[in-house]
């Protein structure tokens, strides 16, 4: 990415940050990202590294952080700015669930397996559920999804229909 003269993005960068984020971010809102990019990025090194990523007040403390860092190892600004857009109150619906899909798709397979669901709820619920507990919630949310033994998208999406997804929104603060 182009660096302007003062060590911002160019209108160019922005153009095409906007245009990676599918357009839920704004030309101010891309430029506060960039800030707090560049405030995660200590050494400048033009990625942020995982420990940087983990520095992250609202991110550290979420059960997923970790598998969320590995989603995304050393993402740079553009990449950064892709998986924060998912949040964005303006991402679609469909966007917000193909995020969810590729965090909980653990092996990268295109699939959610019970593998991939056991690994999540151990990281979700710790040691407060029992391998045989999870096994039976793993059961029951296949059986509600409609049987199948592994959900792709389209069967994630499924599943999902009903649910509320507002709280998987951030407002991304601009500073005036």
């Amino acid at each position: 990415m182009g660096q302007a003269a003062s060590g911002g993005l160019t209108q160019s960068d922005v153009d095409e940050v906007i245009a990676a984020s599918k357009g839920v971010f704004n030309q101010a809102e891309i430029e506060s990202l960039y800030k707090r990019f560049r405030s995660l990025d200590r050494g400048r090194k033009g990625y942020i590294s995982p420990e940087e990523f983990l520095s992250i007040p609202e991110l550290s403390i979420n059960p997923v952080a970790q598998r969320l860092v590995r989603c995304c190892e050393c993402p740079n600004f553009t990449d950064f700015v892709r998986l924060v857009a998912p949040f964005s109150p303006r991402a679609s619906r469909d966007d917000r669930l193909a995020f969810m899909f590729s965090v909980y798709d653990v092996d990268g397979d295109g699939f959610i397996s019970r593998e991939d669901m056991g690994m999540m709820l151990k990281q979700l619920a710790g040691s407060s559920l029992a391998e045989e507990d999870r096994q039976e919630v793993i059961t029951q949310v296949l059986a509600l999804a409609g049987g199948a033994e592994r959900l792709d998208l389209p069967g994630f999406k499924a599943a999902l229909a009903s649910a509320d997804l507002s709280n998987m929104v951030v407002e991304v603060g601009v500073d005036l």
